[in-house]
């Protein structure tokens, strides 16, 4: 895998940073489509894009810290500042960005289903360059695989490898998030086209994502994510639990707003 794309002179370019801001530009660009096709405001759609990078920044960079390397953190607080080291945990990011996006609905007085339903059909488009983000960097890598298919991480920069899992074949764990990101996007966009209610797609996003994220995560072998329960459930399956809930109770919390023909 290539965790450095490329360098510039002695610097080294991330891939999976690089991957970030390729998911970014892609996500608003889309997001942007969907605005003029509903005739959203285009303006709180780039307000809402620029939430989104400044709050998944912070709150992915918090939920490693508190959920996987507190003691190293708490050593040397500095350290936290040190966004270029340590890593990023995309749990933090999404629920930092909806607590955020939420406060900014509540000032502009936005239709928040609505545009809900418009980060909805998006986030699959962020999750596909985020993973294909964390496959190059040789994160969130799978447990070791007896049989095909499975990737063996041979660069000695992969987190992977650092962490004691190179040379040995895994589960391609990341690439099992990509292909759920492509087939979630055509789902959501199917609801979409019949969708009876704002937030009807969000909602589906939820309960998606939640499902099948929870069944992915068991064959993850990163377990610096945290366990729990003697090792049976991660920190990201019980979030996705919550994600599952969260999304049958906006499901039937936004039945009230129904899509105007």
């Amino acid at each position: 895998m290539r965790p450095f794309l490329f360098h510039i002179g002695s610097a080294g370019v991330p891939a999976f940073f690089f991957m970030i801001m390729i998911a970014a530009l892609a996500a608003t660009w889309a997001a942007l489509k969907f605005a003029r096709r509903e005739k959203l405001s285009e303006i709180a759609v780039l307000d809402l894009a620029i939430i989104a990078i400044i709050a998944s920044m912070i709150g992915a960079r918090l939920f490693h810290v508190f959920m996987e390397a507190p003691d190293y953190y708490w050593e040397k607080p500095i350290r936290v500042l040190f966004f270029w080291q340590g890593g990023f945990v995309s749990l933090g990011a999404f629920i930092a960005t909806i607590f955020s996006w939420w406060a900014y609905f509540k000032i502009k007085r936005l239709n928040a289903p609505q545009y809900f339903d418009l980060a909805a059909n998006v986030a699959p488009i962020i999750i596909f360059f985020v993973r294909l983000g964390c496959f190059l960097n040789g994160c969130c890598y799978g447990k070791p695989a007896t049989h095909w298919p499975y990737v063996i991480f041979s660069n000695p920069a992969s987190t992977a490898f650092a962490m004691n899992h190179g040379n040995i074949p895994l589960f391609p764990t990341q690439n099992y998030f990509m292909l759920n990101a492509i087939v979630m996007f055509f789902f959501l966009l199917l609801v979409r086209k019949y969708r009876k209610f704002y937030g009807e797609v969000g909602a589906a996003f939820l309960m998606y994502e939640g499902i099948s994220r929870f069944f992915i995560e068991f064959m993850r072998g990163d377990d610096d994510r945290g366990m729990w329960f003697g090792g049976i459930l991660s920190t990201g399956q019980i979030v996705m639990a919550l994600f599952f809930g969260a999304g049958m109770l906006m499901w039937l919390m936004c039945r009230k707003f129904k899509v105007k023909n």
